[in-house]
């Protein structure tokens, strides 16, 4: 059984997203690397935001009119301006 609670899986799981993407420091890879084998959970984990990387990747491209952005933009809230 696997503690995600614990430290290492936590930090691993923040980790995920950046190294399903390839951007992370070698520090990390090889923290992810040496976890992933002997954490059941931690690897589930990965191998469902891999599989869910790699069919988002094979959906096709939408093409939406250059007016798109700025309808939504107009429909988010300001930023407010930095000090």
């Amino acid at each position: 059984m696997t503690d995600r609670d614990s430290k290492p899986c936590r930090k691993v799981l923040d980790l995920l997203p950046r190294f399903i993407e390839n951007d992370f420091s070698p520090e990390e890879w090889a923290e992810v690397q040496e976890h992933l084998p002997h954490c059941a959970g931690c690897r589930q984990e990965y191998e469902a935001m891999q599989r869910l990387v790699d069919t988002l990747e094979t959906l096709p491209t939408l093409d939406v009119p250059a007016s798109f952005k700025e309808a939504v933009m107009r429909h988010l809230p300001a930023k407010p301006d930095k000090p």
